[in-house]
């Protein structure tokens, strides 16, 4: 039964007047009669009877109040309880690399000021596998990671890349110089999409590391009590490089890592997902045309 019916049929067993109605709901005359017939055939029973000019309620209409009272009003409390889980409310978003948080902070900010109303929840994932699992199973709404996902169930897209930098703490630059290839290193592990990257130069050079760490927050952490040079993200580094406390070897390899937006290909996009998608989109590099984030972004807009 339709929900409309039973708020009509409320508002005639008030005022006992169809016109009254009409006007009050902005239907037509025939309308709420029509409304009325409807819940008459559908329970089998009289609820008005029109005596002269007047309509009059039944006594089985009188019955039927106090429960279309409460279904209505069960309706507005399933309303308020499910409003929380509400698509629109919270965006879901897994994290494949820690330096993700730090390219998401200021989006993040913007997004807070332009959708006030929508919370963010953000799950730091131990390895990209994770994040892929929990895209795949809906427990996020899309993902950020470093490396390249096959998946035939998923979209990625390049949305940034990184330049690595090698850098030092300004106090050991004082005692090697320029030559970093003198000074002792820390790495991440070998099993790391940044230690693939960067690995064959070391192997080439016979270089270990005298510290080896499983994060680039835990690098950055050694780098800055003077270990040894670090290999990291730009945006990693970059307050301490800006205020001097870290020096940057210019000369050093050009190394870059690439960012990119994972999702699944049936996943339904809200405009809120939207809007933060497209802040994304500001990031983005060039990229091939059959993976366009752009265009992707484009189809969604014509959906709203």
């Amino acid at each position: 039964m339709d929900l409309q019916i039973l708020k009509t049929f409320l508002s005639v067993a008030q005022t006992e007047n169809i016109t009254q109605t009409a006007e009050k709901m902005n239907f037509s005359q025939p309308t709420v009669t029509a409304q009325i017939k409807n819940i008459e055939e559908d329970f089998g029973v009289l609820l008005f009877e029109r005596v002269g000019k007047r309509l009059y309620i039944t006594d089985a209409g009188k019955c039927l109040v106090p429960y279309a009272e409460k279904i209505l009003c069960a309706y507005r409390e399933a309303q308020v309880a499910l409003d929380g889980f509400s698509y629109d409310h919270t965006i879901r978003i897994g994290l494949g690399t820690a330096v993700a948080s730090y390219i998401l902070s200021p989006i993040l900010r913007r997004f807070q000021h332009q959708v006030p109303d929508v919370s963010v929840s953000i799950e730091h994932c131990f390895d990209i596998p994770i994040a892929v699992a929990g895209v795949l199973a809906n427990q996020f709404d899309f993902a950020l990671v470093h490396d390249v996902v096959k998946h035939p169930k998923l979209l990625q897209f390049d949305v940034m890349v990184e330049r690595l930098c090698w850098c030092v703490h300004k106090s050991l630059y004082m005692d090697y110089g320029e030559d970093f290839w003198q000074y002792p290193f820390i790495l991440l592990k070998e099993n790391s999409l940044y230690r693939k990257i960067y690995g064959p130069l070391f192997q080439a050079k016979q270089i270990r590391p005298v510290l080896e760490y499983s994060d680039s927050e835990a690098v950055k952490q050694a780098v800055l009590n003077g270990f040894g040079v670090g290999v990291l993200p730009q945006i990693l580094v970059k307050d301490s490089l800006r205020n001097g406390t870290l020096v940057e070897f210019v000369k050093a390899p050009v190394l870059n890592i690439t960012f990119s937006l994972i999702l699944h290909k049936d996943k339904i996009i809200t405009k809120p997902i939207y809007v933060l998608l497209k802040m994304l989109d500001g990031l983005r590099i060039p990229s091939d045309p059959e993976n366009d984030f752009t265009a992707y972004l484009q189809n969604l807009a014509k959906t709203f």
